[in-house]
C-alpha cells in the first residue's frame, strides 16, 4: 500500500477544515511522517532505525499496569522522526477482538477498521487536530474482527516538542455502543410518539402545572391559527378561551392538577380570526419525578358542528322522506316524525311512550332481525331486511313490506335507536311486474326457437338431404360434403330444441313440474358430465302452472350455482310433502361455504328468494359440515295440490 497516498486521502479539502493550501500541505506532511513512523516501527518499538531514546517518554511498569486497568481503550503513538514506540491497552481485544500485538503490528489498522461511512469525517477531524493542535473529541463506528459495529467516543490530544514539531499523540476510547443503541431506540420511540401526536385528529394540548402551554399538536395549530412557537409559554386561558369563561376555567384547572382522576368538561375557544368553537375536553395529570416535571395532558374534540346539528335535528327529522321512529333502550318510542302518520296511520301522540312492537305484525314481534334487544347489545349503523322479508303493521290492521335502517344516537340520557322505515309496497309490485314480463319474454323466445328457428332449420336439413341424394350418383364426393352439412343442421335443430325446452319447460298439468325437473336433471348430467337426479318418495302433483314455473326456475338456478360455483359432481333435486306443505331441496357435494351469507347480494340468490316469496314460501341456504350446500324452499300445498283420482 502506498502510505503517501493513504495519508493524503485522510484529508478532505471539500470540508474546508484547512484555511489555505500551505496549512493543507502541512497537515499532509504530518500524517505522512506519522505513517512512516508506524511502518518503520516494530511491534515493541525497539531496535528500529532512527530511534531517539532522548525524546521518548519513559513508561514505567506501574504506569502501564494502571493504564491496563482502565475500562477503556488507552492508546499512545510517537510521531517524531525515527522509531516510535506505540501502546494500546489490552481492552482493545475485548472491544474489537484484536490482541495488543496484532493491533500494534499494523500502525494504520485503526484507520482500516473505521466504518466506511465515518472514514471521511474521522480523516477531517484528525487533520484538524494535527493542524490546529486542538484536542479531538468525536464519536464514530469501528468494525470489530467478527464484523460487529462498535461505537467509540474518542478523546485524543497531540503533544508537540519544544520546537513545535509533533512529538506524540495519546488518548482514550470509550465503547458507547450500548448507549448508542439506547439512544437510537429512544429517538425512534420519540419520533413515533411525535408522529402520533401530530397526526392524531383530536386536539391535544400539554400544559405545565401553572397552566402554561408547553406544546400542542398540528390539529390545534390548524383550528386555532396559532403556531406552537407563538403559543408556547402562554397561559391557556389567556390565549385560547373566551374571556367570559377564563376565570371559571382557571379555577377548575387548579382543582384538576392535583386530582389523580380524569376530568371532562366543555369550553369555548376563540381562534386567531375571532371564531368561537365549542370543545369537549378530557384531561389527565401526568405525574413527574425528581428529574421530570408534572404535566397536564388534555385531548379535545371540536363539537361545534355537533351542537349545531342537534339544533337542526328536529327540522331535518320532519323533512325526512322516510318514517323515522326513535326509541330508548327499553323499546319505548320517544320521537317520531310526520311521515310516521302517513306510513302507519297513527298520529304521533298515539305512539309516544308506546312499545315499538306496536308497529310490527304480531307474528313477527320479538323475532325479526334487528330486534331492539339484539341491536342495543351491539349498537351500530345497519340496514335491515337483506334476504328477509320485513313487514310493518298499519293502524287499519293490514301488513305491508318495509325496509329499515337502524343507527345509534348518543345522547346525555344514553343510547337511543333511530329507525328509518320505508314502505316498499310499490317497489315490490314493480318487481313482480318485471319478473312477470321477463317470464313472458322468456316464453316468447323459447316459442320462437321451437316454432321458428327449429322449423326453419328442419327445412334446411330436408333440402340438404334431397341434395345429398341427387349428388350420390353423379358426384359421390360432393354427396359426402352435403351429408356433413345435413348432420350439422340436424345438430343445430337439436340444440335449438334443447334451448327452447330450457326456456319453455313443460310444467303444465299435474305432473308437469316433476316431468320438467326430471328432464332438466338428465340434460345437466349429459351436458356437464355430472350425476344429477330427481328423488321423491311419492309424486308431488301441482296444478298451479305459475307455482310450478317458479319452483322449476328456482331449481335451475340452484343446480347451476352448485356446478358453476361449488364444483359439485353429485346433485340431487328432491320433492316432498312434509307436514302438509311442499319442500323443494337441491343438495350437492361441492365445496360449500365457510360462513352463511349474511347479506345475500348475489342476483341469483335474490331471485330465488323472491320466487319463494311469490308463492308464499320461504327460502333457506346452508352449508353442511361434511361439505356441499343445501338449498331449501318450503311452500304451501293446500291450494295447489292436484286432485289425484283414487283407484276404483
Amino acid at each position: 500500500m502506498d502510505l503517501q497516498t493513504t495519508g493524503t486521502q485522510l484529508i478532505d479539502p471539500d470540508l474546508a477544515l484547512v484555511d489555505n493550501l500551505a496549512e493543507l500541505e502541512a497537515a499532509e506532511t504530518v500524517l505522512t511522517n506519522l505513517a512512516k513512523v508506524f511502518f518503520q516501527a516494530t511491534p515493541n518499538g525497539a531496535n528500529a532505525p532512527g530511534n531517539n531514546e532522548a525524546h521518548a517518554p519513559t513508561l514505567e511498569a506501574r504506569y502501564r499496569v494502571l493504564l491496563d486497568q482502565i475500562p477503556a481503550v488507552v492508546f499512545m503513538a510517537y510521531l517524531d522522526e525515527g522509531v516510535g514506540e506505540a501502546y494500546v491497552s489490552p481492552q482493545i481485544e475485548a472491544a474489537l477482538g484484536f490482541t495488543q500485538t496484532e493491533w500494534l503490528e499494523d500502525p494504520v489498522r485503526w484507520y482500516h477498521q473505521i466504518h466506511p461511512d465515518d472514514k471521511d469525517r474521522w480523516s477531517s477531524e484528525a487533520a484538524e487536530m494535527f493542524v490546529s493542535g486542538r484536542p479531538l473529541r468525536s464519536s464514530y463506528r469501528v468494525m470489530a474482527r467478527d464484523g460487529r459495529v462498535v461505537w467509540f467516543h474518542c478523546e485524543a490530544r497531540l503533544v508537540r516538542r519544544d520546537d513545535g514539531e509533533p512529538w506524540f499523540m495519546h488518548g482514550v476510547g470509550f465503547d458507547i455502543t450500548e448507549f448508542k443503541q439506547v439512544q437510537e431506540a429512544l429517538e425512534k420511540e420519540q419520533n413515533i410518539v411525535s408522529a402520533i401526536f401530530d397526526t392524531v385528529g383530536a386536539l391535544i394540548v400539554v400544559l405545565d402545572r401553572d397552566g402554561r402551554i408547553v406544546r400542542f399538536n398540528r390539529a390545534c395549530e390548524q383550528m386555532t391559527g396559532y403556531s406552537v412557537d407563538e403559543a408556547k409559554g402562554k397561559y391557556v386561558w389567556d390565549m385560547l378561551l373566551v374571556p367570559e369563561e377564563a376565570a371559571e376555567f382557571q379555577k377548575l384547572f387548579h382543582q384538576m392538577r392535583d386530582k389523580p382522576t380524569r376530568t371532562e368538561y366543555e369550553s369555548r375557544w376563540v381562534t386567531r380570526d375571532d371564531k368561537r368553537r365549542m370543545i369537549a375536553w378530557s384531561a389527565a395529570v401526568l405525574p413527574g419525578t425528581k428529574q421530570t416535571p408534572t404535566y397536564i395532558i388534555a385531548s379535545g374534540i371540536d363539537v361545534t358542528e355537533q351542537r349545531r346539528a342537534e339544533a337542526k335535528f328536529r327540522g331535518l327529522l320532519e323533512a325526512a322522506p322516510d318514517a323515522v321512529v326513535v326509541v330508548d333502550q327499553k323499546g319505548k318510542i320517544v320521537l317520531v316524525n310526520a311521515q310516521v302518520e302517513k306510513v302507519f296511520g297513527y298520529p304521533r301522540q298515539e305512539l309516544l311512550g308506546q312499545e315499538i312492537e306496536k308497529l310490527v305484525p304480531e307474528r313477527l314481534r320479538g323475532k325479526h332481525p334487528g330486534h331492539r334487544r339484539g341491536f342495543i347489545s351491539e349498537p351500530r349503523v345497519r340496514p335491515m331486511g337483506a334476504g328477509v322479508e320485513l313487514y310493518g303493521l298499519h293502524k287499519d290492521g293490514y301488513e305491508f313490506p318495509v325496509e329499515i335502517s337502524l343507527s345509534p344516537l348518543e345522547t346525555e340520557e344514553g343510547v337511543l335507536i333511530s329507525s328509518a322505515i320505508r314502505d316498499i309496497s310499490e317497489r315490490k309490485r314493480l318487481e313482480k311486474t318485471i319478473l312477470e314480463i321477463s317470464e313472458t319474454e322468456r316464453r316468447r323466445i323459447g316459442q320462437d326457437l321451437h316454432d321458428g328457428l327449429g322449423q326453419h332449420l328442419t327445412g334446411i336439413a330436408f333440402m340438404g338431404k334431397v341434395l345429398e341424394d341427387r349428388l350420390a350418383e353423379s358426384s359421390p364426393a360432393d354427396a359426402g360434403e352435403a351429408a356433413k352439412i345435413v348432420q350439422l343442421v340436424n345438430e343445430s335443430v337439436r340444440m335449438a330444441r334443447d334451448l327452447a325446452r330450457g326456456l319453455l319447460p313443460a310444467v303444465s298439468g299435474a305432473h308437469g313440474l316433476m316431468s320438467a325437473l326430471d328432464n332438466w336433471a338428465g340434460e345437466v348430467s349429459e351436458l356437464f358430465h355430472v350425476r344429477c337426479r330427481l328423488e321423491y318418495d311419492e309424486p308431488v302433483l301441482i296444478r298451479d302452472e305459475a307455482m310450478a314455473e317458479h319452483l322449476y326456475r328456482l331449481s335451475q338456478e340452484a343446480v347451476t350455482n352448485a356446478i358453476k360455483h361449488g364444483s359439485a359432481v353429485n346433485v340431487t333435486i328432491g320433492l316432498a310433502i312434509v307436514k302438509g306443505g311442499g319442500v323443494l331441496t337441491i343438495r350437492d357435494d361441492g365445496c360449500g361455504f365457510d360462513v352463511l351469507p349474511v347479506r345475500r347480494s348475489g342476483l341469483g340468490l335474490r331471485i330465488m328468494n323472491y320466487r319463494a316469496k311469490m308463492i308464499g314460501g320461504s327460502f333457506h341456504i346452508q352449508s353442511s359440515r361434511s361439505g356441499g350446500t343445501l338449498v331449501r324452499c318450503s311452500f304451501p300445498m293446500s291450494a295447489f295440490l292436484a286432485e289425484v283420482p283414487h283407484a276404483g
